[in-house]
């Protein structure tokens, strides 16, 4: 970061919580420890020290190199005892401190504390979030072992104090903001996030032959790229549902034949360097050799050295396929009738069980074209060529694919010209999203009563 603020970073990770009936700091979390997860994170900002503060009875094997561990010896002062622990050990300027239960709090938002470059705490619904602040260290441990004299334990009447000495302000947290501050207080709301970390909320139109169209809100798969480095090297970008990355790369280097065994892992680590952001799609895997990167046989996607997300992912698809403007708007009625149709043209199905298959119809909803195949992208593709090879003009023409629509058949489809897109199942999230940016209709759960309407408008 380009900032001339001289800090350090604290971890607080030695609480316990009798309704939770367990250690937080070591909850799976993507994949590895919650606490190693807030390292990370701490890491990508790249403090003066990473400052840890624990329990004596915790052990914390996969701390990372670069982090020092002290004791909070007075536990029974909550997080005030930690926050002393960690003021008295450190001699930096300033102290940006993060709770281990706060996973949802993200890098761009600890990075707007940092560029304050002043004591600046969080102020929620009239409330300090004071687990995730930027600290003057020199002042506030004076005014916390004052508290600790007075026996004054709340930290909303300390950090009341600290900003009526002008030693902190407040940043003001916006209602979108809000989710960040979830705290991981009960088994439930641990549920809760990571069921959250694998789906997202997406603004729908549903409509039922029985009931007509309902605004609502429908959950979608959530759907990300992943970008794969080894030793600092890019050799692929997949999607997938954020979580167990590094099992994933594993699996990948494995089934690939780069790796012969988990031996040759040195270290698995995500890039906070290239991902600005802080949502973890880029990972190097660190081996104690250097692969044949000829032995890649898979075919891969390429990453700008900028970083891998959502948004640049769909950026980079326009830069080859802008977005389409159709006029192409079917009815209810038309929408209906496509699943039936395309059931009916699917020879091989009938026989098997288990093709997928993608199909093209007109305006009027007359079968064009059909193809199967054991992989959904594969039937995709031979429609979309069929199309080409015939001079087909594929930008008003309906699309339909039997199973789930992922990001990839929406690029196909975009790369096609083909402005309406159905499925019989459900989108992912990136799906929507470039649905929404490309002015593509998408309509999923496409079923003989009803359908679910993502992105555009019908007739």
């Amino acid at each position: 970061m380009n900032t001339g603020l001289s800090f350090d970073a604290a971890l607080l990770a030695g609480g316990r919580s009798t309704r939770f009936g367990a250690d937080k700091a070591f909850l799976d979390w993507e994949g590895m420890p919650l606490y190693a997860f807030q390292l990370r994170k701490l890491a990508a900002l790249a403090p003066g020290k990473i400052w840890l503060s624990t329990n004596p009875d915790q052990s914390f094997p996969a701390i990372l190199e670069g982090v020092d561990r002290i004791n909070d010896e007075s536990p029974d002062l909550g997080p005030l005892g930690g926050l002393i622990r960690i003021f008295e050990s450190s001699t930096a300027d300033y102290i940006l401190v993060l709770a281990v239960d706060l996973p949802l709090l993200n890098i761009p938002f600890l990075k707007e504390l940092i560029e304050a470059e002043q004591g600046t705490v969080p102020k929620r619904n009239g409330y300090w979030e004071p687990l995730a602040g930027l600290y003057p260290r020199r002042e506030m441990l004076e005014i916390l072992l004052q508290a600790r004299q007075q026996d004054q334990r709340k930290l909303q009447h300390i950090l009341g104090t600290a900003e009526s000495l002008g030693h902190i302000e407040a940043l003001i947290v916006t209602d979108n903001q809000n989710e960040l501050f979830s705290n991981l207080n009960t088994p439930e709301s641990f549920e809760n996030m990571v069921r959250g970390s694998f789906d997202e909320a997406a603004p729908i139109q549903r409509y039922r032959v029985d009931a007509g169209w309902k605004e609502l809100t429908d959950v979608v798969a959530r759907e990300d790229p992943l970008e794969v480095r080894i030793n600092g090297k890019s050799i692929a970008v997949m999607m997938r549902t954020p979580g167990h990355d590094d099992e994933l790369a594993t699996g990948f280097l494995i089934t690939e034949s780069v790796i012969k065994s988990a031996d040759e892992i040195s270290e698995i680590a995500h890039c906070p360097d290239v991902d600005p952001e802080g949502i973890g799609n880029t990972l190097d895997v660190r081996l104690n050799h250097d692969p044949d990167f000829e032995d890649l046989t898979r075919h891969v996607f390429t990453s700008s050295s900028c970083g891998v997300c959502g948004k640049a992912t769909i950026e980079s698809v326009f830069q080859n396929f802008p977005p389409v403007e159709t006029t192409l708007q079917p009815g209810e009625k038309l929408i209906l009738s496509l699943s039936g149709k395309l059931r009916e043209a699917q020879e091989t199905f009938d026989r098997t069980g288990g093709l997928h298959a993608s199909a093209l119809f007109d305006a009027e909803g007359n079968l064009l074209l059909t193809r199967e195949d054991v992989g959904r992208h594969n039937a995709l593709d031979k429609v979309i060529g069929r199309s080409f090879l015939d001079g087909m003009d594929t930008s008003q023409m309906i699309l339909l694919v039997s199973g789930r629509i992922s990001f990839e058949l929406m690029q196909k489809a975009l790369a096609a010209r083909i402005g309406v897109v159905a499925g019989i199942s459900a989108p992912s999230s990136l799906a929507v999203s470039l649905a929404k940016e490309s002015g593509q209709t998408l309509v999923g759960f496409l079923r003989e009563r009803g359908f679910n309407l993502y992105s555009g408008q019908l007739g």
